[in-house]
């Protein structure tokens, strides 16, 4: 979520100084206040919390299974303290169905999971509130996180919420273990607890363990998932109070970052039934709809955002054909060696191909959107980040590795989007990405075609 501000008046500048030297004024909890103090509370200004963070997923035999939990209720305390918001109880229960094989574990469908943020946000909207902020303790919770945002700017409700996996990386914090596609219980999960509860985790107990295979995570050798038989996967025996510190530190800053941007950015324009026609004389202009500085409607800003997690959720199911659709018919993809892929055709023909490749199976390709241009009713530019991580399991290991070195190859990028549509139909017509320097050895070489990584350019 990202607000442009397009300047301050002189007043504002004062108020914004004079409000610098203040104390800063905290947050209430909802729990703790009587229905007329809700009422005075939850206001058109008001951002209200909505912690989430599991009471019952497996964090290894070092940690709880309310880890998110405890990790949940201690950002939304610091962002209590901090900031001028109205904090709701805590939500122990999402979905996380990639831990189900350990005893304890507990995990709603995804459709629960999003029926039920948007059934506590509109309770709590039935007063004047209409921004609201989950504190995502999760990376599965995204999914119906997202899906529960576009439902409720239907409504004229803007809920935004944290991007766990966004906030650690960019932390900057000095993990040693190796990195892989998926981590579980790991260096940084096991330092975050010693620095918010130390008394929360047994180090006795941490193992190492880099699990092979892709999917869910799993107890049982030799069936699909990923296989780890302690519910780790990488190194929680590298964790130490001080990397935690880093991590949580850089969360709660970053979580205090997303409630002020959406303090001040703009309400969706909720979705109303069609209004019954005028007669033709009594018939006026039709309005104009309101449009985001960025030049998009509000409908336009969100079904644009929503196309980097479709792209990504389509390429974790090896989508082929749902990938295809998503470029417009004579779509290009030029590649940073200067070759070109044309029309969705031969894109959807390519990754067809890519599929069928063992050494694509298990990878993820998330895709970020950051920022949006609208340059009229039917034409916008994107752009944002992307990443490809390969899995290397045995039988597929990188170029120059061993096959026991479970760890994944990672590349990323920046990269544009030329679009074109309208309302809810928006279609990819030109793509265009950089590649930054490989973390890793390079990977195999897959396809003739030109243009894919590990080509040789």
């Amino acid at each position: 979520m990202r607000v442009t501000l397009a300047g301050f008046s002189i007043a504002a500048v004062l108020a914004a100084a004079f409000t610098a030297a203040q104390p800063a004024k905290s947050g209430v909890a909802l729990a703790d206040l009587s229905w007329k103090e809700a009422e005075a509370a939850l206001t058109p200004s008001s951002i209200v919390v909505i912690p989430l963070g599991a009471a019952a997923v497996q964090h290894g035999p070092h940690l709880k299974l309310n880890h998110n939990e405890r990790i949940a209720r201690y950002v939304a305390g610091r962002v209590q303290a901090s900031a001028s918001v109205v904090v709701a109880p805590l939500v122990s229960y999402s979905f996380y169905p990639s831990f189900l094989e350990y005893p304890g574990s507990t995990s709603l469908t995804d459709a629960t999971a999003r029926n039920m943020t948007i059934e506590i946000v509109r309770s709590l909207a039935r007063t004047p509130a209409r921004r609201f902020y989950v504190v995502n303790i999760g990376i599965p919770t995204l999914q119906p996180l997202s899906k529960a945002a576009q439902a409720l700017g239907d409504d004229g409700i803007l809920l935004g919420y944290t991007d766990l996996e966004f906030r650690l990386r960019s932390a900057g914090a000095p993990l040693r273990q190796t990195p892989i596609r998926v981590a579980h219980a790991d260096e940084a999960e096991t330092s975050m607890m010693l620095y918010i509860d130390p008394s929360a985790v047994d180090m006795s107990k941490a193992v190492r363990e880099y699990g092979p295979g892709f999917g869910p995570m799993t107890r049982k050798r030799d069936t699909p998932g990923v296989f780890s038989e302690s519910g780790v996967l990488v190194d929680a025996t590298l964790a130490t109070r001080e990397k935690g510190q880093i991590l949580v530190e850089s969360l709660v800053a970053g979580v205090l970052d997303d409630i002020e941007t959406l303090r001040s950015a703009p309400l969706p324009v909720p979705k109303t039934a069609t209004p019954p026609s005028a007669p033709p004389a009594a018939r006026s202009a039709q309005p104009v709809e309101r449009r985001l500085p960025n030049g998009c409607t509000p409908g336009d800003e969100r079904t644009i955002r929503e196309i980097g997690p479709r792209f990504s959720s389509l390429w974790r199911q090896m989508d082929a054909v749902n990938i295809g659709l998503m470029f417009s018919q004579d779509a290009d993809m030029r590649h940073p060696d200067g070759t070109i892929e044309r029309t969705r055709d031969v894109i959807r023909q390519n990754r067809e191909q890519l599929f069928l490749k063992p050494e694509y199976r298990g990878s993820v390709h998330p895709v970020t959107i950051y920022d949006i241009r609208c340059l009229g009713p039917n034409h916008a530019i994107a752009d944002g980040k992307w990443e490809l991580r390969f899995a290397d399991g045995p039988g597929t290991p990188a170029q120059g590795r061993p096959p026991s070195a479970a760890a994944s190859t990672i590349y990323s990028g920046l990269f544009t989007l030329v679009l074109s549509g309208a309302g809810s139909g928006w279609s990819i017509e030109a793509w265009r990405y950089t590649v930054n320097p490989p973390q890793g050895p390079p990977p195999p070489t897959i396809l003739k075609q030109p243009g894919f990584i590990g080509r040789g350019h």
